[in-house]
């Protein structure tokens, strides 16, 4: 399986780490996997070919500024994510990929539009108390925030039962910045 993934700047990916460290240090969780929001899954890809339209695709888009005022739990998952508002510019980046490469993105994924939840695992598999842990020490030290999806990454996915165990990263696309 396959993995588009949105990666933030620097300052948001050193805040969640920030936030993870400090549940690591509490005895809370240990997640380490790299802060971002998954765009679409894809359970097939020709790579090469892929990678060129991805490209292209992606050439002129600009990064995505997101807005992100809240925490969220997964239902029966042990997650918990921060959540961005899903306003019309990160709605229109995600749903104008799902169409441009529609019939190779999975339409019944929970990445596809219908059913997407823009998010940012902050924590996962937990138990129901180390979720109401995480949740208290979330709220306790996030403040809302401002991020931007700076790069656009193919990944491939590696799964054992429905956990992913393993990333390898084929290929990454900066985004245009934003110009001050």
């Amino acid at each position: 399986m396959y993995g588009i993934l949105g990666f933030f700047d620097r300052d948001t990916e050193e805040k969640i780490d920030e936030l993870r460290q400090g549940m690591k240090e509490a005895g809370i969780t240990d997640y380490g996997m790299r802060p971002h929001v998954t765009i679409a899954t894809h359970n097939e890809l020709e790579v090469e070919l892929f990678k060129k339209e991805m490209e292209e695709y992606f050439k002129n888009q600009s990064a995505v500024q997101l807005f992100i005022p809240s925490v969220g739990m997964f239902l029966n998952s042990g997650t918990l994510y921060a959540a961005p508002t899903k306003d019309p510019s990160l709605t229109d980046f995600h749903t104008r990929y799902h169409k441009r490469f529609m019939g190779i993105t999975d339409p019944k994924s929970l990445y596809a539009p219908a059913q997407w939840v823009p998010h940012c695992t902050i924590a996962s598999h937990l138990t129901h108390e180390k979720l109401v842990e995480a949740f208290d020490y979330s709220v306790k030290y996030l403040e809302p925030f401002t991020a931007r999806i700076e790069s656009v990454e193919l990944l491939e996915l590696v799964f054992d039962e429905d956990v992913c165990t393993d990333m390898k990263d084929l290929f990454t696309v900066d985004l245009k910045r934003f110009h001050s």
